[in-house]
């Protein structure tokens, strides 16, 4: 069986403060911001869909948007480091998710990704 090879993240845990404007948007605005990387990951336009779950749960959407991401793109990973980085780093994780998927292409903070 031919296993898929797994990379490395595009950006770091720790790149927090290479991007300010995504870090002031994790920090100030981290439930629309999972909601938003939530409807990226989904393929779809954020709504209120997205944003009740999170809401709700927060760090469960995390870990799960995490996963996802991981998942998505082949990167490194698993669901236990997924529930400790979100847990003891959850501003960075919630970063760093953040600029992966916008060098992906996705625009996972919406009008706060735009140029």
């Amino acid at each position: 069986v031919n296993q898929p090879t797994m990379s490395d993240w595009d950006t770091g845990l720790f790149d927090c403060f290479s991007d300010i404007k995504v870090l002031l948007v994790s920090y100030y605005c981290g439930i629309c911001q999972l909601a938003y990387q939530k409807a990226a990951v989904d393929e779809h336009e954020c709504g209120i869909g997205d944003l009740i779950p999170v809401w709700c749960c927060a760090i469960c959407c995390q870990v799960t948007i995490r996963g996802k991401i991981r998942e998505k793109y082949g990167l490194d990973g698993s669901c236990p480091v997924d529930c400790l980085v979100s847990l003891f780093c959850g501003l960075c994780a919630i970063s760093q998710q953040t600029r992966q998927l916008d060098m992906k292409g996705q625009k996972p903070a919406g009008c706060f990704m735009e140029d």
